[in-house]
Formats: C-alpha cells, structure tokens, sequence
C-alpha cells in the first residue's frame, strides 16, 4: 500500500483462521516442524524496550532526559482444546512428536526447542511465518466437569531477538 497521508483508503484486516503452531523436532537439517493440535487462540508476547532516566539537576527545558537500552520480548500465550490421546500432549510422543519435543515434555525438561507461527496469507499475498527460540514456560490443563470442554493454556518464551516478518 502506498503513502496514505492525507488521503481515505479502504480498511484492512484479517482474522487468524488457519494460523497454526508448530513445534521444531530437533531432527536435523532441515527440521520438521509438527504443528499443535487443536489451537483455538494465539496471543504473540508484548515487544518492549527498557528505559533508563538520565535526568540530571541542570537538564534542558526542566524536562526528564533518557536513554532507551534492551529489548524484550515476552511470552506468546495460546490455548486450545486439550487431547490427552495425541502426541502433542503426551510424553511418549507420537502423531509426529518426538518423546522429548512435544509441549509436556518441552515443559518438563526445560528444553529449548525452534517455533513457528504461521498466519494466514492476506488478500493475494503468502502465508507469513513467525519462527523463534523459545521454551515452554507454563502448561496448564483446564477444569474438569461434566459440563464444560477441558482446555489447555500454555505460554512460550522467547529465549533470544527475533524479527517479525
């Protein structure tokens, strides 16, 4: 799209219908990554950057003075229907899931491990994908009862920088 300065354009959006997470296997080169069952939300980690204050008692127009420093990224958070009978929630693996690079065992063994999220392509454009190094931060398996799905929450953290597309 074009400078839209001072100008009116039609609006545009998309909805993650047909986004996917997918799991590196450790398996060589190239990896295969293996995407997680059932997924119903994906929510990327808030980008922030630290600020130093460097104010000083002379400084200029008695205004605060500071310093950007590191960037950070925190953890992308997702949630999904829980499947106890496939790979991707069981520590013996299977459905293409190694026995150590399926999310409960990611979790367990604080093993790093290669993510991919891909997005949906938008009008007539490919498919975007979002790959980083992270670990499983948090597993949980949700309620319990004759009334309501059991789902699961889970968060990966980003363990280095990486570059949205």
């Amino acid at each position: 799209m074009a400078d839209v300065t001072g100008t009116t354009y039609a609006g545009e959006a998309f909805i993650g219908y047909l986004s996917e997470l997918r799991i590196g296997q450790n398996d060589g080169s190239p990896e295969t990554f293996v995407a997680l069952a059932d997924v119903t939300l994906i929510t990327p980690g808030d980008m922030t950057t630290g600020v130093l204050e460097k104010t000083h008692l002379r400084s200029p127009d008695r205004h605060r003075e500071k310093l950007l420093t590191l960037r950070d990224s925190g953890p992308f958070q997702f949630q999904g229907n829980y499947r106890p009978g496939h790979g991707s929630h069981t520590v013996a693996g299977g459905d293409g899931f190694s026995a150590t690079h399926n999310l409960v065992s990611l979790w367990r063994d604080c093993t790093e491990a290669n993510f991919e999220i891909e997005l949906p392509p938008a009008a007539g454009s490919p498919a975007i994908v979002l790959e980083f190094r992270g670990g499983v931060s948090k597993y949980q398996i949700g309620a319990l009862g004759t009334d309501v799905k059991c789902d699961f929450t889970a968060e990966i953290t980003p363990l280095r920088a990486y570059t949205l597309p």
